[in-house]
């Protein structure tokens, strides 16, 4: 028997008697920093770590293997954008900052060195982890890796082939207005160099791009009907903000922009499998790693977009799992997953699996259980596992009332009025 609903998602109702006693506040990584929930806070906390990732930090533990951002080895070559003018080339935007473009033989002090030391690693886009052993090298050989670094700099601002393509450029033909193929080799590559580049220069190009591409997005998802190439942009664009996010800066960007959730979710589109499934791991890995009111934003984006198309804000996703893409149910089950574990409030995730089961979850659960595949039945596992602790915990809360209902002044408070 499902609880009743007796509050809206934008505000959970206080927790009620007989929940979790000794119950974390809900603690959400900033981004760039490491320490995510491990498995000695699920023990306090008394519920399972939510999708059993031992999850170190935003960029690189948590996109690349919760939401699949960045796949090593995924590198293309970067295909030319079409007519672009060589004047766009005058200022260039490319990946070296500024500070270390052009390789200076003076001395450096030592408190340079260890500056650019710290830039060279921020940007090789590395997370603290990764950066702890390096800061305890010995200072002779932190200098040889700064004089690479910038050595390797200095040769790649200055040995750019013709098809070497600076952030400048990008933004210029993204305000060009372009729909057509050159809109779709353009993005694609963008997302190339958005991938490969140091995370300088996706600082350079977010400055501007990142709203550039979010307005090309929004016309798309509003142009009536949709033919293939408009379709093709609409994915490009989805993967070029999913390799702008796999950092600490792209992350926050993504996160800061009001449009960037509701934009994504009007993009969920079960008909489009490639793209819902890069949009379900975003808005999944958002959801995980956001801040604290993140899940009510998401929520807020999927009801928006739902009310356009007349229809529950569940459906789409659910109507994903009926997809024969299990890429496409694995992500699927991982944003039920996200959106379900995500409240600490019982009430407020009894609200939201219960949605999910009436949006027709309930019949398709069984038909997954049937497919063979090992990602699948991990999401599998972790819905049901939450699903039954939550009842346990409902149950225990029952408990609780009746024994009001039935010692109202307390047992002890009972015996003594006997006497």
């Amino acid at each position: 028997m499902e609880p009743p609903q007796r509050y809206s998602d934008s505000s959970p109702p206080p927790p009620a008697r007989g929940g979790r006693e000794n119950k974390l506040l809900r603690r959400k990584v900033p981004p760039g920093a490491g320490g995510g929930p491990g498995p000695e806070d699920a023990a306090v906390d008394g519920r399972k770590p939510k999708f059993h990732l031992n999850i170190k930090t935003l960029t690189d533990d948590m996109l690349d293997r919760f939401a699949s951002i960045r796949i090593p080895g995924s590198r293309k070559e970067r295909p030319p954008l079409l007519q672009l003018k060589q004047s766009h080339s005058s200022t260039d935007w490319s990946s070296p900052p500024a500070d270390v473009v052009e390789f200076i033989p003076k001395p450096l002090s030592e408190r340079e060195i260890l500056a650019l030391f710290e830039k060279m690693m921020e940007d090789m886009n590395l997370n603290e982890d990764r950066k702890t052993p390096l800061r305890e090298k010995d200072f002779n050989t932190k200098k040889e890796m700064v004089m690479q670094y910038i050595s390797t700099a200095s040769k790649a601002g200055s040995l750019k082939s013709s098809r070497q393509i600076t952030a400048q450029e990008f933004i210029l033909e993204l305000k060009s207005g372009a729909t057509d193929e050159r809109l779709v080799t353009c993005l694609e590559s963008l997302r190339v160099s958005l991938t490969s580049n140091p995370v300088s220069w996706v600082e350079n190009f977010g400055h501007e791009g990142l709203g550039l591409l979010l307005d090309v997005l929004e016309r798309l998802v509003e142009t009536k009907p949709q033919d293939r190439v408009v379709k093709r942009s609409q994915h490009k664009i989805v993967q070029c903000l999913k390799a702008f996010m796999n950092n600490k800066y792209g992350l926050e960007r993504i996160m800061g922009e009001e449009r960037s959730l509701s934009l994504l979710a009007r993009a969920i589109d079960p008909r489009q499998t490639n793209m819902m499934t890069d949009v379900v791991k975003l808005l999944s890995a958002i959801c995980i790693v956001g801040e604290e009111n993140i899940l009510e934003k998401i929520l807020e984006a999927l009801t928006t977009a739902a009310e356009e198309r007349n229809i529950d804000r569940f459906s789409p996703i659910v109507e994903g799992l009926q997809d024969n893409s299990v890429q496409l149910q694995v992500a699927c089950m991982q944003l039920i997953n996200a959106l379900v574990t995500s409240p600490d409030d019982l009430d407020f995730r009894l609200h939201i699996r219960n949605e999910f089961m009436r949006s027709g979850l309930k019949e398709i659960l069984p038909q997954l259980t049937c497919i063979k595949n090992d990602a699948l039945d991990i999401q599998l596992k972790v819905f049901n596992e939450h699903k039954e602790e939550d009842m346990i915990e409902f149950s225990h809360r029952l408990e609780d009332i009746r024994s009001e209902l039935e010692y109202p002044f307390g047992k002890e408070e009972l015996n003594m009025y006997k006497q």
